[in-house]
């Protein structure tokens, strides 16, 4: 009888075993499998929150730790935080700035599925270039809309990707500039809290209606929806895929276009896409990761899902006429000088112009690279965007 009741105590306590604690409270995901899953940064904001700390509280002493080899004592810098900030819209992204806090945050909350909150999986298909913005952008009508039906406010990882540039809900562009301050605002910041202004805590939701008068024409419209679609699209089934996405499928997929509706010439395939010449050899062969942008472009052209692009399952039975893009998209890089006092000339005619422009819409409208102006005329470019956000900041406040 003594050794049935060990037996069955010894039983009991396997049976029993619970599974390890985790160090910080395991918080599921927002919006896993769907279009509208949440950013890795919304999720550390909303696990803060849940922890009824400051976001910065958790990270420096949470995350920083493990992610940086500075002491403690660099770590308790101001000039540390202002530089780990900064950088923290990378933590959405596909490279180590997002694996690294990735994985520390999986370990400390036992959540398996974080990847799904970053571009990760898309790593080996997708160039890092211009992928993510560097501020956060929000639609103030989802932000409402959540709060007022008691769901979860979040930040959309599809907010943090540059291409991403309207609600397609609520056809309302997505604002960059807090109406209050109008000040930009980090993916994450010391006092991060979802749907508020890190700066001046407003509740971003507000009745802020972007003027949406700006003229957007219907081809732009549904450009933009399609980019929506598209990117939703391989946000949701990221989770679901078989295999990872691998460069090879990528270039035999891209080959696959050019043969089809190229009639085999890369060259002709560019110019058809409007892109550069060389730019579908590069993606054929493998040397360049495409940009989201450049790819989002021969996909719409093409009538072709973007995930069928990525994960090399391009089929098509019968090619489809080519689809005409909106005018802002039918442009190439070119090589063409860059003339000093003619671009000068330029920026100083966008320094008086009315309404006042972004030095990217400026760029856009004299042809060059923003990266270029920037080089060349710093203080230019800085008195150009200094001028824009006064101009948005006074439009929204107008509008409150």
């Amino acid at each position: 009888m003594h050794h049935e009741y060990i037996l069955s105590e010894s039983w009991l306590r396997e049976s029993l075993s619970l599974p390890k604690r985790s160090r910080l409270y395991p918080l599921k995901p927002y919006g896993l499998g769907t279009p509208w899953v949440e950013s890795l940064s919304s999720y550390i904001t909303r696990l803060a929150a849940i922890h009824q700390v400051a976001t910065g509280v958790l990270l420096s002493q949470e995350l920083a730790p493990f992610l940086n080899k500075c002491d403690r004592e660099q770590r308790l810098s101001t000039k540390y935080y202002q530089t780990f900030f900064s950088q923290t819209g990378a933590w959405n992204g596909t490279g180590m700035m997002a694996t690294e806090p990735m994985s520390v945050l999986q370990k400390l909350t036992q959540q398996p599925s974080l990847r799904f909150l970053t571009l990760i999986t898309w790593s080996s298909v997708l160039s890092t270039k211009n992928l993510l913005r560097p501020h956060k952008a929000w639609c103030p009508l989802c932000y409402e809309e959540w709060n007022k039906n008691t769901q979860i406010v979040h930040d959309p990882l599809l907010w943090c990707i540059s291409a991403i540039t309207t609600c397609s809900r609520h056809k309302q562009i997505l604002l960059n500039l807090c109406p209050n301050c109008g000040e930009m605002i980090y993916e994450l910041s010391w006092n991060s809290k979802v749907g508020f202004c890190c700066r001046c805590h407003y509740w971003l939701g507000n009745n802020c209606r972007v003027n949406n008068n700006i003229n957007i024409k219907l081809d732009d419209w549904e450009w933009q929806n399609f980019i929506n679609q598209q990117i939703g699209s391989i946000l949701a089934n990221a989770p679901y895929l078989i295999q990872l996405p691998c460069l090879d499928k990528l270039a035999n997929a891209i080959d696959f276009c050019i043969q089809t509706y190229g009639r085999g010439n890369a060259s002709y395939f560019a110019e058809q896409m409007f892109l550069s010449p060389t730019v579908p050899l590069d993606w054929r062969q493998g040397r360049t990761l495409p940009s989201l942008n450049l790819l989002l472009r021969v996909c719409y052209r093409l009538s072709i899902p973007l995930i069928d692009i990525l994960t090399g399952n391009v089929k098509v039975l019968e090619p489809q006429a080519l689809k005409e893009l909106p005018l802002c998209q039918q442009q190439r890089k070119t090589n063409r000088p860059f003339t000093l006092n003619t671009v000068q000339q330029l920026l100083e005619n966008a320094l008086i112009e009315e309404p006042p422009k972004s030095v990217m819409e400026v760029a856009a409208a004299i042809s060059y690279h923003k990266t270029e102006l920037y080089r060349h005329f710093p203080d230019l470019c800085r008195q150009i965007t200094t001028r824009y956000k006064l101009y948005r900041y006074q439009s929204q406040r107008e509008r409150v």
